[in-house]
């Protein structure tokens, strides 16, 4: 007898239970529910907005129950397992009666990435740069047999569920909010790429945020590997609790620094022959080789993926170009870390910075130096007064509108010159996500540059 698909062996291992999907967002939320009816599982649906809101989402579902509003404990009648949605808090009424209760509470990689036996599974974690690497490693494992990313990158592990079971490799984007309590989940290779501050406003400190990473590698068995940067001071010191460490770095033998190179397996490939423009993700890449070689994959063509990857939208990319000045993309960078590495590969007096967004109280002092280089600084958003505060650039233009903050940095900008969008803010003060923000970013961006070298035409 074959094996039982994803979707059988989940029935099977569920019978009898009925689940609540706690957060009905745009991701995980809809595709759990998707992935329940495949599986023949009941569902009920729990969301803080109003029910007549997330009707649209409804469409062809057919959940038992549907709460919308205040979240609570009458959520939980007739249900004996709860799947969160990793953007709502532990600390929610729902999750917190639940786990009174006794019930399990699962995240969907938790829950689903030990059923697969086929795919080798890679987990990718960090503060900044998961998405690239994530995607760097589908291409590079893509040329070896058939190879998934899913998970934080905006395609849910539910929704991929199908693909990650005829899968040769599975690439995951795990963030803090999926580690939070796992009950069992691991990967055949675990990554870290860095640890700086971030979600202040769900985590404690520093501290809890870093242990919360950690518990990536809770679960890892005796044949599994940890994937450690070893020029992260939060990191190069730390053990998984079985399994063996693979440290990547500059000086690992990844990277030739005298040539600029990266270096595997006795091939070369300098860094000035990639397609991805940026220093920033050299880490990422050597992250990616570290990975490559451990699943002994040839280096030949490890390397040619490296270099034809183009990199992924909203991160450090080029979007526009006139009169001399280049409009760079980096709208997904919402930590400070992220900024810095932005504004360290632009040219320092020729470049304008926007920054901002929903407030997350991020400590942006460390960037004073670097932005007191800048030709200009624009702040916009909930979070502008106290960046421009924080940054000492009382001639920094702050002003509410994200439009209007990228006419003014357009206004500023020399020639030649770069506008650079790396907010070190989320985007939703004022859109619903960062592709959003990125995509309006270079049509405003583009209009005002237009106007300055034509002035006849309104920006």
């Amino acid at each position: 007898m074959g094996k039982l698909d994803i979707f059988s062996q989940v029935k099977s291992a569920f019978a009898g239970d009925t689940f609540l999907i706690v957060g009905f967002g745009r991701f995980t939320g809809p595709a759990a529910a998707r992935f329940f009816e495949r599986c023949g599982l009941p569902y009920a649906i729990s969301d803080c907005r109003p029910v007549d809101e997330l009707a649209p989402q409804l469409d062809g579902l057919h959940p038992i129950r549907v709460h919308g509003g205040p979240q609570g404990a009458s959520h939980l009648e007739g249900v004996t397992a709860v799947l969160l949605s990793p953007g709502v808090p532990r600390a929610s009424a729902t999750v917190r009666a639940a786990e009174a209760a006794g019930l399990p509470v699962w995240g969907d990689l938790d829950l689903l990435l030990p059923f697969l036996s086929r795919p080798r599974l890679v987990g990718v974690s960090g503060t900044d740069g998961k998405t690239s690497t994530v995607t760097l490693l589908q291409a590079i494992c893509g040329r070896f047999g058939s190879a998934v990313a899913c998970g934080n990158n905006g395609f849910p592990v539910m929704e991929a569920a199908a693909d990650l079971d005829r899968a040769d490799f599975a690439v995951a984007e795990v963030s803090s909010f999926m580690l939070e309590r796992t009950r069992r989940l691991r990967f055949d290779a675990s990554v870290i790429l860095n640890i700086a501050e971030d979600h202040v406003d769900r985590y404690a400190d520093l501290e809890e945020y870093r242990q919360t990473k950690l518990r990536i590698l809770r679960h890892c068995r005796d044949t599994d590997v940890f994937v450690r940067n070893a020029d992260d001071p939060r990191l190069r010191d730390v053990v998984p609790p079985a399994g063996r460490v693979r440290d990547f770095g500059l000086d690992t033998g990844l990277f030739d620094r005298n040539e600029d190179a990266y270096v595997l397996g006795g091939h070369r490939l300098p860094v000035a022959h990639c397609r991805l423009r940026g220093r920033q993700f050299i880490p990422d890449v050597l992250a990616a080789l570290a990975v490559a070689d451990e699943l002994g994959l040839d280096p030949g063509p490890v390397l040619e993926a490296v270099r034809t990857f183009p990199g992924v939208a909203h991160r450090f990319q080029t979007v526009g170009e006139a009169g001399g000045v280049r409009l760079v993309d980096d709208s997904k960078a919402t930590s400070v870390q992220a900024v810095a590495a932005a504004v360290a590969s632009c040219p320092a007096p020729g470049t304008v910075v926007i920054l901002g967004g929903r407030e997350k109280f991020l400590d942006f002092t460390p960037l004073r130096e670097a932005a007191a280089r800048l030709a200009g600084v624009v702040c916009y958003g909930e979070a502008g007064e106290r960046i421009r505060g924080q940054l000492g650039r009382r001639d920094a233009p702050c002003v509410f509108d994200f439009r209007e903050a990228v006419r003014l940095a357009c206004a500023l900008v020399p020639s030649p010159g770069v506008v650079l969008l790396s907010p070190g803010c989320t985007s939703w003060d004022q859109f619903e996500s960062y592709e959003v923000r990125g995509r309006v970013f270079a049509e405003e961006a583009s209009l005002a540059l237009t106007g300055r070298a034509n002035p006849g035409v309104a920006p």
